[in-house]
């Protein structure tokens, strides 16, 4: 018996692949998107993936990618489905091009599973770290559920369409609290490894803008940002994880928030600044700490991104006031 990971973000496709699998004798967990299925692949290390190509926050090539780049998991198989990708990708171990029949899709899920590596066991993981994935393994599969239970009844418009938007804006809370976990107990672990690259920060900043936009429209997002490419090493993953902590946090008050990315031969300073009351001295030194009963001032995403930034060779500091809001600066160095 072996643990097979299915991915994809249609729930009945998911429900059949899955049976499927089951049937073959074999444990299945499920993941609706790629972010959940890397978050999934960490914790649990399954011997097989099947997964689909287009899907949101990470598509199926862009999670072999990522699983191929990885230590312990890159040797796992990965079986990619796609109506949209006629040859399949190289990271996959193998491809079925949809619609497909289903002793097609058994075949191959019998001979990646007899060509997979047994997996390396667990050594040296901290009681944090168990913990952090054991939550995240734990909610991920009701939440899944409640995932689809919400769009079976936004599809059917049988319920109150502004009760359904509130009951989404709790789901997408925690799930990102779930994720948010994980990685906070990775972190506090001294267990997170960057896989740092040379790219565009600026590039990666607007897209963190464009998401904050659409997924807080309430807030009006200015930003000042070089149009020339602000090159540096940096893990794209995790700045990203970082850049969404922080205007995610900025943009809980309304109003403005004002980015600025600052660069130098030596080092690149960015500025997220809200119009939110002015913090204590408490406040800020509590700001940053994690697993604790935290206010209207403290998340978790803030530890992480003070701890990302500090990996990076970087920092994280913030400036208060009551005239000019909160500031958070992330300084990186660029060599």
């Amino acid at each position: 018996m072996s643990l097979v990971l299915v991915v994809d973000d249609e729930p009945a496709v998911l429900e059949v692949l899955s049976q499927v699998v089951e049937d073959l004798g074999h444990d299945v967990i499920q993941a609706r998107d790629g972010e959940e299925a890397w978050s999934l692949a960490r914790a649990r290390r399954p011997q097989l993936v099947v997964t689909d190509h287009m899907m949101p926050r990470l598509s199926g090539l862009d999670l072999c990618r990522r699983m191929r780049g990885d230590e312990l998991l890159g040797p796992v198989p990965i079986i990619l489905l796609s109506a949209v990708l006629p040859h399949g990708a190289p990271e996959a171990y193998a491809f079925l091009h949809k619609p497909f029949e289903i002793t097609d899709f058994e075949g191959l899920v019998r001979k990646a599973l007899a060509h997979a590596p047994k997996p390396k066991p667990l050594e040296g993981t901290s009681a944090v770290e168990r913990l952090g994935d054991w939550v995240a393994e734990g909610f991920a599969r009701p939440l899944s559920s409640a995932r689809s239970e919400l769009e079976r009844l936004s599809e059917q418009g049988r319920a109150d369409g502004e009760a359904l938007h509130r009951l989404g804006e709790h789901l997408r809370t925690l799930e990102g609290l779930t994720r948010d976990f994980q990685e906070a107990a990775h972190l506090a672990a001294h267990a997170v490894t960057l896989r740092p690259v040379m790219a565009d920060l600026g590039a990666r900043l607007r897209q963190s803008l464009e998401s904050s936009r659409q997924r807080l429209p309430g807030v009006r997002f200015s930003e000042q940002v070089p149009r020339e490419p602000v090159e540096l090493r940096f893990d794209a993953e995790r700045v990203q994880r970082m850049l969404d902590a922080l205007l995610e946090q900025a943009g809980r008050h309304g109003g403005e928030v004002r980015v600025e990315l600052e660069s130098t031969p030596s080092m690149v300073t960015m500025r997220v600044r809200d119009q939110g009351p002015e913090l204590t001295d408490e406040d800020r030194q509590r700001l940053f700490e994690p697993f604790r009963a935290q206010g209207s001032t403290g998340r978790l995403g803030l530890y992480i991104a003070s701890e990302l930034a500090r990996l990076h060779g970087g920092g994280l500091s913030v400036e208060s006031t009551g005239r000019e809001g909160t500031t958070f600066c992330v300084v990186l160095p660029r060599g």
